[in-house]
């Protein structure tokens, strides 16, 4: 069973790590999360402060969960952006996606499809660890370009403090990633936003920012 939860986790590009397997990187997360997944995701996805007629872009949206629960508080006069590199689960997004949503291939660190200032709200949800550490610093100078400037930023990942189940096979390698992500404020500070707040969720750490 661990060999298949290994599995979930893809494979390494020069660019990052492609989840392909994303269903079942999805019935992994949510084990991961004890149940907790959608009261996380629903969180955090208020936590990012999405409003009606917001402009949205979620990056490392795998199949699109949370994409869907921030097209659902932007309305129908919003428009939410899911970006992913795995062109499996962009594929499966699409068909899943409701109104107001759409879905494009792409990574963190390049953001170039997108115009400078053109979201209200840019969220990331663990996708930061899959970002080779190099880029991460270029993801969020990415994401920091197409905000608005008085839009808001809402990074969350793994939480290396936490333990997750240990029936996730990939659990170790996910805190020493996380781990080796750093300080999430650092990077948004560094990008230039202004830090809002710190927090952590079940098994998440997360920061909320300002452009």
């Amino acid at each position: 069973m661990h060999g298949a939860l290994r599995r979930a986790h893809g494979r390494q590009r020069q660019a990052g790590t492609t989840l392909d397997r994303f269903r079942l990187n999805a019935l992994v997360t949510s084990a991961a999360f004890g149940g907790r997944r959608g009261r996380v995701y629903r969180r955090i996805a208020e936590l990012s402060g999405t409003g009606p007629g917001d402009r949205v872009l979620d990056v490392g949206c795998s199949s699109g969960y949370l994409v869907r629960l921030l097209a659902a508080a932007a309305g129908p006069s919003g428009a939410v952006t899911g970006l992913d590199p795995s062109e499996a689960a962009i594929a499966y997004a699409r068909r899943r996606g409701p109104a107001g949503a759409s879905f494009t291939v792409g990574v963190a660190q390049d953001l170039s499809a997108f115009a400078d200032g053109a979201f209200d709200v840019v969220t990331s949800t663990l996708a930061l660890h899959h970002v080779p550490a190099r880029k991460r610093q270029d993801a969020f100078r990415e994401m920091y370009r197409v905000t608005r400037p008085g839009g808001r930023l809402l990074v969350a990942d793994f939480d290396p403090s936490r333990r997750a189940l240990r029936l996730h096979g990939g659990a170790a390698r996910m805190r020493q990633a996380a781990a080796a992500t750093g300080p999430l404020d650092d990077l948004a500070v560094t990008a230039g936003y202004l830090v809002e707040a710190l927090g952590t969720l079940p098994l998440l750490r997360y920061v909320i920012a300002v452009r």
